[in-house]
């Protein structure tokens, strides 16, 4: 079974608004793109090397050599620094999945593709730290726990659509479930294999027994993790 044309064109639709932020404001000429441009690098380092602690406008606009003023130009709240940092890297994972979508012609495929895909971002020692930093700030900025949840929302959709049609029988209910299971799976490995914790004895074989664990989720198959 394939996934429709149309089916997939609907999901390339859905991610727009959760990365909506990256668009630079209407009427930037090339000098204020290139401005804006980079106090977002330089966020992205300050944030990077202090935590979100000393994350803030007066930091950001000291590394990047502009008045606060002007910083507000471009990013009238610190939140709003952050949802640009963000943008691209919420980007980067959709146009990830837009890619396995794209690559494989049946949804067990997709699936497994995807698999690999989150295994391999929940030990991107690069990102990592951003999603802390960004959830933390999440709990108490609106505007970025809407970003949160659209990405949250966007991705439940489309497990829940690739597991119906891997495994038909499920219902519509059940494979939201399953797939809200398999994304809080791969938020708790960033914990585990994004950091030192990796390197424990108890740690070998993780990655085997996560692809053994999702896979009876998502084709209702008993659990054989010697065979993952």
């Amino acid at each position: 079974m394939t996934v429709p044309n149309q089916q997939r064109s609907t999901r390339k639709g859905r991610t727009s608004s959760a990365v909506s932020s990256a668009t630079p404001p209407d009427g930037l000429r090339a000098q204020g793109i290139r401005t804006r441009n980079a106090i977002v690098r330089v966020a992205r380092k300050l944030l990077l090397e202090n935590g979100p602690m000393e994350f803030s406008q007066r930091a950001v606009a000291l590394s990047a050599g502009i008045s606060v003023s002007n910083l507000q130009y471009y990013f009238p709240t610190r939140p709003a620094i952050l949802r640009a940092v963000m943008a691209p890297v919420i980007e980067g994972y959709f146009d990830a999945l837009k890619r396995a979508l794209k690559d494989n012609e049946s949804p067990r495929g997709t699936i497994e593709a995807i698999l690999e895909m989150s295994l391999e971002d929940a030990k991107d020692s690069k990102n990592i730290p951003l999603w802390w930093h960004f959830f933390s700030l999440a709990a108490t900025d609106p505007e970025c726990a809407q970003m949160r949840d659209e990405w949250y929302d966007t991705m439940t959709k489309e497990f829940a659509e690739l597991i119906r049609a891997v495994n038909p029988k499920r219902g519509a209910a059940e494979s939201a479930h399953i797939a809200v299971l398999l994304i809080s799976m791969v938020d708790g490995m960033t914990l585990h294999l994004g950091t030192a914790r990796n390197k424990r004895a108890y740690m070998r074989g993780f990655e085997s027994t996560f692809l053994s664990v999702a896979r009876s989720l998502v084709w209702g198959e008993s659990l054989d993790v010697e065979a993952a």
